[in-house]
């Protein structure tokens, strides 16, 4: 198993926020994850699991204790499901599956991050999200492996109960369904470039910093609140999308986190919504 002490975990999140942590390991199956939790837990020493570092703010101090990031990147596709890992990148399954003929997750092409933190999160684009086509998610539940059926899993727009419970999850099994590859890629090539235009994707961010209310787009909202463009040290709110902040100029945490209680006072003060965040602030 990968082991780095004084891990820096800058190109670990997709803000680049410069923290460090005391370790960082990356398990390559349950086996060596089981036992690498055993020994953390025998240690006292504290954990965080990482997946691809996207729709999470770090925190500026450093971590003393042990970052996570699963390596479980198995695949396998049988019989119009498929397995895989955690770790595995969501784009570069996608891609697999619609080599295979498969096209019904073409629509979530272009979402940065691993599966497991997709799962994690509900993660969703162009109308469509990832529990649209999961079956089952393998968790590690008290040091126990077990299956759990999707149906049974509380999930919602960009949430899942997950994101409240201790399980980590190791893998998730997908229903797939045949397709034309072409279309599908046509559709994909499609949203990239809508995304490319209408999303800071030149500068470090973690997507889509509010949920949006019902109806309505956190984005539009925050634009008529005036504050694109909107600095706090190093970063700022996008002048191209208002619901996406940027790391402009090395920014921090602390910066990014004060952007955010700046939008949410004003978008309720001068709309009476209040906005939740979709993105995760991370406590060591």
């Amino acid at each position: 198993m990968k082991c780095v002490e004084k891990a820096n975990l800058k190109q670990y999140n997709t803000y680049k926020i410069n923290t460090m942590a005391r370790f960082m390991y990356e398990p390559e199956n349950v086996e060596e994850l089981k036992d690498l939790l055993k020994s953390l837990r025998d240690k006292n020493i504290k954990y965080y699991i990482l997946g691809g570092g996207s729709n999470v703010i770090l925190p500026d101090e450093n971590f003393d204790g042990a970052i996570i990031k699963l390596a479980l990147k198995d695949l396998e596709i049988k019989d119009d499901i498929a397995f895989v890992g955690a770790g595995y990148n969501l784009n570069s399954f996608i891609k697999k599956t619609i080599d295979e003929g498969y096209t019904n997750l073409a629509s979530l092409y272009g979402i940065p991050g691993t599966v497991g933190g997709a799962i994690r999160g509900n993660a969703g684009a162009n109308g469509s999200e990832i529990f649209d086509d999961l079956v089952s998610v393998l968790v590690l539940q008290d040091n126990d492996v077990k299956l759990i059926n999707a149906h049974n899993i509380k999930h919602s727009y960009r949430h899942t109960s997950f994101k409240e419970n201790n399980d980590i999850i190791f893998g998730g099994v997908f229903k797939l369904e045949k397709g034309d590859t072409k279309k599908a890629w046509e559709i994909i090539n499609e949203n990239l470039e809508k995304r490319k235009n209408s999303q800071p994707l030149e500068y470090p961010s973690a997507g889509s910093v509010f949920k949006n209310p019902e109806g309505l787009s956190a984005g539009k909202l925050i634009d008529e609140c005036g504050l694109k463009g909107y600095k706090v040290g190093g970063a700022q709110i996008s002048k191209k999308h208002a619901n996406f902040i940027i790391n402009l100029d090395n920014a921090t945490s602390s910066d990014i986190i004060s952007l955010i209680e700046i939008v949410k006072e004003k978008v309720k003060k001068e709309k009476g919504i209040d906005l939740e965040l979709e993105q995760e602030i991370v406590k060591w």
